[in-house]
């Protein structure tokens, strides 16, 4: 093979792989807008996350940023998403771990608390969900991932936790009032010592081990993480 031969090999590979590049710097780009919108989110609040902010945190020109979301109001919706996404990706882990390796009911609500809701996904949440009031597009959006997460932990649950011997409450209902549990607590924390806190968590973790278990034979459930897509 020639020089000559080898360079044009060399443009007909590359000019292969072009679009497979592209689309992955493509992909790249967005990934990191939308994580900077996240992050500008809980640092500076809804009302301080604008363009600016958000380009400055991704690194990227304001030209990447409109070729990607036409809008500040598209790339809330597609935040929550991306939120929501990552959200359910790192519970399933989460429970998985906690499943495969102990039957401990304080140590998933522990996990659970850190994990969610004393960081940064629960003061994301948190704007997103104070700004949806006077926003009916983001409210209907994180009303349809709301519910399409729920739908999501449900299957988590049912395959990985039964329900014990004497109870009244199924294991679907307990994370879901987990959830909603935590919550309100960690918008209570910055009042309350964190010893109470903890003593808080583990009276529920108690109340969680009187009403269900790890299953023994766990069967996998109808959307594993990696697949999953909340819309």
């Amino acid at each position: 093979m020639t020089v000559s031969q080898n360079k044009n090999k060399k443009r007909s590979t590359a000019k292969a792989k072009t679009p497979r590049s592209r689309e992955s710097r493509r992909e790249e780009t967005r990934g990191r807008i939308l994580d900077a919108t996240l992050h500008c989110l809980a640092r500076e609040g809804y009302a301080g996350t604008g363009v600016a902010q958000v380009v400055a945190q991704a690194g990227v020109s304001r030209g990447a940023w409109s070729h990607h979301f036409p809008s500040m109001n598209v790339l809330f919706l597609e935040a929550a998403q991306h939120l929501m996404t990552q959200v359910y990706a790192r519970f399933a882990q989460v429970l998985t771990h906690l499943a495969s390796n102990a039957d401990d009911p304080e140590q998933l609500v522990l996990s659970v608390w850190e994990e969610f809701f004393a960081s940064e996904v629960n003061e994301v949440y948190l704007e997103l969900l104070i700004a949806s009031r006077r926003e009916p597009g983001l409210a209907k959006k994180l009303a349809q991932l709301s519910n399409a997460l729920q739908g999501n932990l449900d299957s988590l649950s049912a395959s990985r936790f039964e329900t014990s011997p004497q109870a009244v409450v199924a294991p679907m209902q307990l994370l879901m009032l987990t959830r909603w549990l935590l919550r309100g607590m960690a918008l209570d924390s910055p009042l309350i010592p964190e010893a109470k806190l903890r003593e808080a968590m583990k009276t529920w973790a108690q109340v969680i081990g009187s009403q269900m278990r790890v299953r023994k034979s766990m069967a996998a459930p109808k959307n594993e993480a990696a697949n999953a897509k909340l819309t």
